[in-house]
């Protein structure tokens, strides 16, 4: 664990010093001073003026982010699963949901918030296509990440070679009561100012979740949620190719250590003058259910409901779209978006779902069909206002709208966008993947 000296601190250090040098400077001041003293004083004094430039040394530069902090490392990973996983309790409903799913947010509604909810959508993202996301990792011209990839010197090349060598994996859903446990451990963490996994899986247990498999990440001085993203998934540090030796918060993250289905990442803000931590300290438990327990699952239809409004192909807080209820055709649960536009809903036989998207800020009502087999599926609905006055879905993904004179068309490469002759617009989305260059944009 690395720690930073305070300015107070650093002060006495200094004044010892000076006084020090006083002293000698000036016997009279004393009436007795015996030789080995005085040199032990100034060994005394020379060390800590040494050891003060050594941690201001390895210090990042005033101002910017803390790139030389690494997650802790030798995240814990616990596996209680016997024989396979366990079977599930509850049995599927062949009509249509009527008990909505309320543990993809708080009972406040407070979370995830747009900076956790950024966190999942990344961490989804990525898993859905490990190889495009390598090659983001490496790349993204964010300064603090490019000054931690610089200042480990990470291995650009290894890094995207490693990610496409990942199988993708299902999405992670969001679970409150893992929220609640990595929360607690982020202000445990705050109250020791540092990094530890000091009773993070013992947390889990406390919540109320039951478990099969658990992986816990910590990252005490993240500066913004892109920061600690990156730095838990290039997973960045003092060994291999500048990463972490093994990368274990990367291989949790991919739901390569486990079959991490739920999820719980708690961002909480620390900006106190007194504390080493912050601005963010991350902590995050990602788990497999134990679904021999009443509401524990492992499959779902998960997604994030969200406009783009800065069109940077990517989810940002603010962005989300909250209360959308979300209402398969068959099924037990239905689920309504959180306040940033999160959603999950539990899923325990494999078939066809008819999805009906509507409410909140949604004008009109969108519908879609998601084939889910044995593991969750992600389907996200980014969401385009500007054509959404008549936004009935066809079953293939699309969308169609009435376009209105004065609008811009923004055509990028993930899409497929045609005018029939009446002048409706038809959009036929495939998943994005960054980044998406425009192609083409058309003032109607």
């Amino acid at each position: 664990m690395i720690t930073a000296r305070s300015a107070d601190h650093s002060d006495t250090v200094l004044n010892r010093f000076h006084s020090s040098r006083s002293t000698l400077s000036h016997p009279g001041k004393e009436t007795i001073m015996k030789g080995s003293t005085s040199h032990w004083r100034l060994a005394t004094a020379c060390g800590l003026l040494i050891g003060l430039w050594v941690s201001q040394l390895l210090a990042p530069p005033s101002g910017r982010a803390d790139y030389a902090r690494v997650p802790e490392p030798n995240p814990p990973t616990v596996d209680l699963r016997e024989g396979g996983i366990p079977t599930a309790a509850a049995v599927e409903r062949r009509t249509a949901a009527t008990t909505e799913w309320t543990y993809h947010k708080t009972g406040d509604n407070l979370h995830p918030d747009g900076i956790e909810q950024q966190f999942l959508w990344l961490m989804n993202r990525a898993r859905s296509d490990p190889a495009q996301e390598g090659v983001w990792l490496a790349t993204m011209d964010d300064p603090d990440v490019a000054a931690a990839r610089v200042y480990f010197g990470v291995d650009a090349s290894v890094l995207q070679n490693e990610f496409a060598g990942y199988a993708a994996k299902p999405p992670a859903a969001f679970d409150a009561r893992l929220y609640q446990a990595a929360k607690a451990h982020s202000d445990y963490l705050i109250s020791i100012d540092g990094q530890n996994h000091d009773n993070q899986i013992a947390r889990i247990t406390h919540a109320g979740f039951h478990y099969s498999q658990a992986a816990g990440i910590v990252f005490s001085y993240s500066d913004h949620v892109i920061f600690g993203y990156a730095g838990f998934n290039i997973d960045w540090g003092n060994g291999t190719a500048g990463t972490q030796d093994p990368p274990g918060h990367r291989y949790a993250i991919m739901s390569l250590s486990g079959n991490y289905t739920n999820a719980g990442i708690a961002v909480v803000p620390e900006a106190a003058p007194q504390t080493a931590v912050g601005p963010q300290v991350i902590s995050g438990n990602l788990c497999e259910a134990n679904t021999g327990f009443p509401d524990h699952y492992n499959r779902f239809i998960v997604g994030t409901v969200w406009e783009d409004t800065n069109s940077n192909d990517q989810y940002d807080p603010g962005e989300g779209l909250a209360e959308v209820t979300v209402m398969p055709d068959k099924g037990a649960f239905f689920a309504v978006t959180g306040i940033s536009g999160g959603y999950a809903i539990p899923i325990t036989a494999a078939d066809d779902y008819g999805l009906t998207i509507s409410g909140g800020h949604l004008a009109g009502i969108f519908t879609r069909t998601v084939t889910v087999g044995s593991a969750s599926v992600l389907q996200d609905l980014e969401y385009f206002a500007a054509s959404a006055a008549n936004p009935a879905g066809s079953d293939d993904g699309s969308s169609a709208g009435e376009l209105t004179d004065g609008l811009t068309l923004t055509v990028r490469k993930a899409q497929a966008v045609a005018l029939d002759a009446d002048g409706t617009f038809q959009q036929i989305r495939t998943q994005a993947t960054p980044p998406l260059d425009v192609l083409q944009e058309q003032s109607i």
